[in-house]
């Protein structure tokens, strides 16, 4: 698992995905030091509807977060997890 400081840029769920347990969540995050851009993950098993709520908060209060993940694989096939995603503070 990785620590990346991170943009979200999207999230939602998706009801004919099989990531994970439903809820199956996607989140769309970019990287503020540059390894990835425009990427998306899923949420891990078990914390999707919470993950849901701190990646929506990110975005109405323009705010980055500090995300647990797998890197993305090339060309971002298959998907990696987020397991722990924390909403930062403003700059």
């Amino acid at each position: 698992m990785a620590w990346v400081n991170c943009v979200v840029n999207e999230v939602g769920p998706a009801s004919d995905a099989t990531d994970t347990t439903a809820p199956v969540i996607y989140i769309n995050l970019t990287d503020s030091e540059g390894s990835f851009a425009n990427t998306w993950f899923y949420a891990a098993a078990g914390v999707q509807k919470e993950m849901l709520a701190v990646a929506i908060a990110a975005i109405n209060q323009d705010r980055r977060v500090e995300a647990g993940l797998v890197p993305p694989n090339a060309n971002n096939t298959p998907y990696t997890p987020v397991t722990r995603m924390y909403l930062l503070a403003k700059a």
